[in-house]
């Protein structure tokens, strides 16, 4: 057998190899191995040349002093540079050599999740105070911390909130993304107004605050990404603010967010938008504009306004659309959304019972879409037939995903059987299923007509599998190509 490696290894190897095994021989010094240890274990599995390029000497020398001793910080520092935060922070107490070196090399400062106790909140605090106040002003890629403790001897209350002056710190270095999460909510948070006109900054994310105000004059002209997640606005127009000084911007989430007076986007840039209210209930808005021409993900769940204006956007390929129907005016509303994602090749759609009265607009037509997800319930002769009617409006119509919650679905015999169901559909999953009642009805009327039907797929029910599949294999199917199987997934 050819050994692994020879002594005429090509240079470029060497460096590959060298780097590899660096970071591999540093993590498992911080693991608290011995360099001898490791040596041994390198040659117990035939690797002694890789520990030789390595270690080079260390073998003949003190344990003190090895391959590591041996390289410049700056190399150092670009090893260090490849481990995880906690990582390099630990081989501070390798020697004092080490003690402030992984200062310098730390380019992603990441504590989401990862205080648990006092004591690991008194060190975090201490170091990342540290980290910044250190003289060696290397860039910095990301900040993103997670805080706030269940223990009531907390240090995170608002006399201690450091994050303006971390913000800060982080701003000097470059820093191109930030995340801020409050996980107790309801946090004060005033951010410095350099972070308003940051050059660098790429990603904001802000997760659980109450935001002060956004000064007027804010400009942005490098965020592409900007996530507002369950904050409270003490100023109503800080949303449009931010909006507007993002000329760059291409993903915007605004989630669970209260005190907004009105959310008007106007965006050539904008490619990805989540406006998600599903979790506040009876939150309305004044205005809704949203004028993005080239939008291709939007994401929009109950959003309630008093005047709404959309912009069709023509690139748009996937949505993802829920409305709960309360009144005439969001009947009109759905309907008017409806009309204005036709384009899309991809639609989750979840509506209210109370759609079911609502009349589709006879030139609605998706022409364009492949997939759709359907979350409803339906309700009868009424449900059925609406539901087969929006069908008729997806003529080339792939696949069909269904997670229905029903009262009953028996479509009216007179109804006309969709063209995309006979000519198009090839695959169908039922998300939720019962085994009885206005399912098997579903699933027998849909294998009765789809005639290019591949695949149906349902969930397993734990202890009525075989007998659910049984009924399903004993329906009449107009495809002779169709398969039915159970899938475990839930």
């Amino acid at each position: 057998m050819q050994p692994l490696l020879t002594c005429r290894v090509p240079e470029t190897q060497k460096k590959v190899i060298s780097k590899e095994q660096a970071m591999t021989y540093a993590r498992a010094l911080v693991a608290g191995y011995e360099p001898d240890d490791l040596i041994s274990f390198a040659d117990a599995f035939g690797a002694s040349p890789l520990s030789f390029l390595l270690c080079g000497s260390m073998a003949n020398q003190p344990k003190s002093v090895g391959f590591f001793d041996s390289l410049a910080d700056h190399i150092l520092c670009q090893i260090l540079s490849f481990l995880p935060t906690k990582d390099a922070a630990r081989t501070s107490v390798l020697s004092s050599r080490w003690r402030y070196l992984f200062l310098s090399s730390i380019s992603i400062l990441d504590f989401e999740s990862c205080l648990r106790s006092r004591e690991r909140e008194d060190n975090f605090l201490n170091f990342v105070d540290r980290y910044f106040s250190s003289p060696e002003m290397t860039s910095l890629e990301c900040f993103r911390v997670s805080y706030g403790s269940l223990a009531d001897d907390s240090p995170w209350g608002y006399e201690y909130l450091r994050i303006p002056g971390w913000v800060c710190a982080a701003l000097r270095r470059g820093v191109k993304e930030i995340a801020l999460v409050s996980v107790q909510r309801k946090t004060l948070l005033t951010l410095p107004t350099s972070l308003f006109t940051c050059q660098s900054l790429v990603t904001l994310r802000l997760e659980g605050f109450v935001v002060n105000d956004v000064p007027t004059k804010c400009c942005l002209p490098n965020l592409k990404t900007l996530r507002f997640i369950f904050l409270e606005f003490l100023d109503g127009h800080s949303v449009l603010k931010f909006i507007s000084s993002t000329p760059a911007l291409e993903d915007f989430a605004l989630v669970g967010c209260q005190s907004i007076s009105d959310i008007i986007i106007r965006s050539l840039s904008l490619r990805r938008l989540v406006l998600d209210f599903g979790s506040l209930c009876g939150e309305s808005f004044s205005i809704i504009k949203l004028d993005a021409p080239n939008l291709v993900y939007l994401r929009y769940v109950d959003i309630k306004a008093e005047e709404y204006t959309l912009t069709e956007a023509k690139s748009l390929e996937t949505a993802v659309i829920a409305i709960t129907l309360e009144d005439n005016k969001d009947r009109e509303h759905a309907a008017n959304l409806l009309q204005k994602i036709c384009n899309v090749q991809s639609l989750s759609i979840y509506l209210g019972i109370q759609f079911y009265v609502v009349a589709l607009d006879p030139m609605l037509a998706f022409n364009n879409l492949v997939e759709l997800k359907f979350h409803t319930r339906f309700m009868g002769d009424l449900g059925g037939t609406w539901f087969l009617e929006f069908l008729h409006r997806m003529p080339n119509l792939n696949t069909l995903l269904l997670n229905p919650v029903s009262l009953g679905f028996t479509p009216l015999t007179t109804t006309t059987v969709p063209w995309c169901l006979i000519f198009q559909i090839k695959k169908i999953e039922i998300l939720s299923y019962d085994a009885e009642g206005y399912i098997q009805e579903m699933i027998s009327y849909f294998l009765k007509h789809a005639s290019v039907l591949e695949l149906l797929t349902i969930p397993y029910i734990y202890g009525q599998g075989e007998t659910a599949m049984e009924e399903l294999l004993s329906l009449p199917k107009k495809s002779k190509k169709c398969r039915i199987e159970m899938s475990l997934r839930r």
